[in-house]
């Protein structure tokens, strides 16, 4: 713990003063209009043509005089401080007893963070000379932003238990759940019946830097850029760590021969155990956290954001961490419970059932980058070897063994379908031999990597969607197969000019336009109505939970 603080303590220094506080706004009446007087930090840059006012139905922007503006590389805009005066014979032309006055405006950091659009209402009111503004209540905050404000306005007693609850709930995601056969699958392969000791000893080490791994990479992420999930979503990246699972199956495979030569498994096994164990159990968990599960959820967005506005390193940090220790935990009963499994033959049918399923996991990763089909074959013969050393062809004289046989042939037929479907190119688990389905239809999503062509739709139709998606995202996967294709949600989407934004390459270009909305990885939905961000929602959202919202 003294080395997580210390690391934690040397991200809250150094790069404390790479942000700066978001500007301020002031408005105040005058014999002229109103003025309304934009103070920014050192090194904030206000974009003049994110610069937006509205009074009721008529568009001021273009209506107003501004200063000669200064220039942040190609773009214009403002440093320090603006004053920009509402004219009173505009008021006068435009006012009724309900108007409402609506600003938006976007701030960037010289360091390239830029800060979330703000979408601000004013109710204009007139009393005898002068015009004055009240604030309007906004829109309910996302729950991200409910999370960020959880960490700016409550005490650390509060801080703590809420985000381990976070961290709790996070674990039964389809990102986490993967982690529970992996620190298995290490625990079984480095030998049954080490102990419960040593067993919860090695999942304390697992889930330890497993959330070291979300506090560090979560500072990093809202200080240095958002793409460091997506770096680690490299082919090359994915395929070393499919290999290390592969390594790690072998382990549980020993008992049916020298699958390797015995010298390298002998090399793999004096690696596995006590000390030097110990490390590797220590990586794996660090890039688990990182590579199995590279979604994103409210709390971690929230906490990101956090960091990011206030330059608080230190809380935001521990936040992720003990949200961290919240997922793993489910895992530290998996390792203690497996610490109390007692050696026997019936290990051996144990060990072959993890090593298949790390198998598995490997073609899971390698899924990301490797044609549909291909994998579909890949898992269809793992599958026949599966059931052949499960024992599907031994005699069976229980009754349950002729359970287990009776579940091995629907295995066995699954597996071949996946094999045959692969074979002909289909690319769908749920129907490898492509029967015919009902067709119905699908959303249709604009692919758009243009900012200015995104920021045009914004301002000019009436409703936007923004969808960040990524080939390599978990609950990207599942919005794709159960929210868009909920016939409900596409009813309700319909009216959307929807623009789908590919993150998978993680290029220059992706960065800036994750940086221009405030997106740290995906899936993201943005929802635009005339201009004005009403939504967004990080993460996996249910159809139902959607259309509660009423969006």
């Amino acid at each position: 713990m003294r080395i997580v603080f210390f690391l934690f303590l040397l991200f809250h220094t150094s790069l404390a003063q790479s942000l700066k506080e978001p500007l301020t706004l002031d408005f105040y009446p005058s014999e002229q209009g109103i003025v309304l007087r934009f103070n920014l930090a050192d090194e904030i840059f206000l974009y003049r043509d994110r610069l937006k006012l509205k009074l009721g139905a008529q568009d001021l922007s273009d209506l107003l005089s501004y200063p000669a503006p200064q220039f942040w590389g190609d773009e214009e805009g403002y440093f320090d401080a603006l004053d920009l005066v509402l004219p009173r014979p505009l008021l006068d032309a435009y006012f009724s007893p309900r108007s409402v006055l609506e600003l938006s405006y976007q701030a960037c950091s010289k360091s390239g963070l830029c800060y979330a659009p703000q979408f601000l209402n004013f109710s204009l009111q007139k009393a005898d000379k002068f015009y004055t503004l009240s604030p309007l209540a906004q829109h309910s905050k996302s729950q991200e932003s409910r999370i960020q404000s959880l960490l700016e306005n409550e005490s650390l007693p509060l801080i703590v238990p809420s985000f381990f609850f976070y961290g709790l709930l996070l674990s039964l995601t389809p990102c986490t759940l993967p982690m529970i056969p992996i620190l298995s699958s290490i625990i079984i392969a480095k030998g049954g019946g080490m102990g419960k000791k040593r067993a919860f000893f090695l999942s304390l080490i697992y889930v330890f830097f497993m959330a070291l791994a979300y506090a560090l990479a979560g500072v990093g992420a809202s200080f240095l850029g958002f793409g460091l999930q997506a770096f680690l979503q490299k082919p090359i990246v994915l395929s070393l760590f499919a290999l290390i699972f592969v390594l790690f199956a072998i382990l549980c495979f020993r008992d049916f021969g020298p699958v390797l030569p015995a010298k390298f498994q002998a090399l793999i096994q004096s690696r596995s155990h006590r000390g030097r164990g110990v490390l590797s159990v220590a990586l794996m968990g660090f890039f688990s956290a990182l590579i199995i599960g590279p979604c994103i959820a409210a709390p971690l967005a929230g906490a990101l954001l956090y960091i990011a506005s206030s330059k608080d390193a230190l809380l935001g940090g521990l936040a992720l961490f003990v949200m961290g220790w919240g997922m793993g935990t489910p895992l530290l009963f998996v390792g203690l419970g497996l610490g109390f499994l007692r050696p026997g033959d019936w290990m051996g049918g144990v060990r072959v059932l993890f090593g298949f399923i790390l198998l598995g996991l490997a073609l899971w990763m390698l899924s990301r980058f490797v044609r549909g089909d291909y994998i579909l074959l890949a898992y269809g013969i793992l599958g026949v070897f599966f059931v052949v050393f499960m024992g599907l062809f031994e005699g069976a004289c229980s009754r349950m063994q002729k359970f287990k046989k009776a579940f091995l042939i629907l295995v066995l037929a699954y597996s071949l379908a996946l094999f045959v479907g692969g074979l002909c190119g289909a690319k769908s688990f749920s129907n490898p031999l492509n029967f015919a389905k009902k067709s119905k239809e699908n959303l249709v999503f604009e692919n758009s990597q243009n900012l200015a062509t995104i920021w045009e739709k914004i301002k000019n139709e009436e409703r936007v969607l923004l969808y960040f998606t990524a080939s390599w995202c978990v609950y990207c996967g599942l919005l794709d197969v159960e929210f868009f294709d909920d016939e409900r949600v596409s009813a309700a989407l319909v009216d959307y000019e929807k623009i789908k934004i590919d993150l998978s390459e993680n290029g220059a270009l992706q960065a800036k336009i994750m940086q221009e909305f405030q997106v740290f990885a995906p899936p993201v939905l943005i929802f635009f109505e005339r201009g004005r961000q009403r939504e967004k929602i990080t993460g996996y959202i249910r159809a139902d939970e959607f259309l509660e919202k009423g969006l």
